[in-house]
């Protein structure tokens, strides 16, 4: 049976991504951090009773070592075949200069970030190119298109990473029947600023934060059609056209670390 393997799915892109796919009749394992367990466990009951299809919750923490390795020995042992992995699940540090890092919260980034989209990746689409049919959606951000990025050096490093692994892995699946595509949204109305206190919602608003339910709408799309990889927005697009164009680093470090200040002032 036809499974969709969404991380990060108890609230914001996550939970919206679950809800496409349910509205689409497709079942689901959905995982969380086990923080979220019991909001992730009544999640899953509401689409189950909403769209009568079978939603398996798992919670893992995908930061800490070993982690993606423990999240793919539950999903074999429920003994059902993922077609769709959504790599969802992020974290970043904002705000603060590399010198400034704590190095466990950096490493537990790059853990999420990096190492477990990749394992995730690697594991799931074996199978997939065996049956040839699947599709991975991987969750970049328009912060991996500019460098250096002032004030966001690791996380923005980390989603270029994303950016590059994913475009490569839709390249080396060309004619298997598999696809992968990477969504890089722009700031967008999700926990990611409010957990850490930065920017509440009237902030948001004003600032023109996306919609979670209409990023995961453009994601959703892109995948089903196989694109390589989505930048929604016009202001998205300007930003890392000019980032890229760019004849001094100073010049988009500095504009770039200006940003983030308002963003987060």
């Amino acid at each position: 049976m036809s499974y969709a393997l969404i991380t990060g799915a108890s609230k914001g892109i996550g939970a919206e991504f679950a809800r496409l796919f349910a509205r689409d009749g497709t079942d689901l394992v959905v995982c969380s951090s086990p923080r979220s367990r019991a909001e992730l466990a009544v999640f899953a009951a509401e689409l189950e009773q909403q769209y009568g299809i079978r939603v398996h919750p798992l919670t893992e923490d995908l930061s800490v070592p070993g982690g993606a390795g423990r999240l793919i020995e539950q999903v074999e042992a429920l003994g059902v075949e993922i077609d769709y992995l959504v790599n969802n699940a992020g974290a970043g540090i904002v705000g603060l200069p590399v010198q400034e890092y704590e190095i466990g919260q950096f490493v537990a980034m790059l853990e999420l970030n990096v190492v477990t989209l990749s394992e995730l990746s690697v594991h799931f689409v074996r199978p997939m190119v065996q049956r040839r049919r699947g599709r991975i959606l991987n969750i970049s951000s328009s912060a991996g298109y500019v460098v250096p990025h002032g004030l966001e050096g690791g996380y923005s490093a980390s989603k270029a990473y994303v950016i590059s692994f994913s475009e490569a892995t839709a390249f080396d699946l060309r004619g298997t029947g598999v696809t992968c595509t990477h969504l890089a949204p722009g700031p967008t109305k999700t926990n990611f600023f409010q957990a850490a206190g930065l920017v509440d919602e009237r902030r948001m608003a004003r600032l023109g934060f996306s919609s979670p339910g209409a990023m995961a709408k453009i994601g959703y799309e892109a995948m089903h059609r196989g694109k390589r990889g989505v930048l929604p927005g016009l202001s998205n697009k300007l930003v890392t056209w000019a980032a890229r164009v760019s004849v001094s680093k100073t010049i988009t470090g500095k504009i770039s670390a200006w940003v983030v200040s308002r963003d987060l002032g």
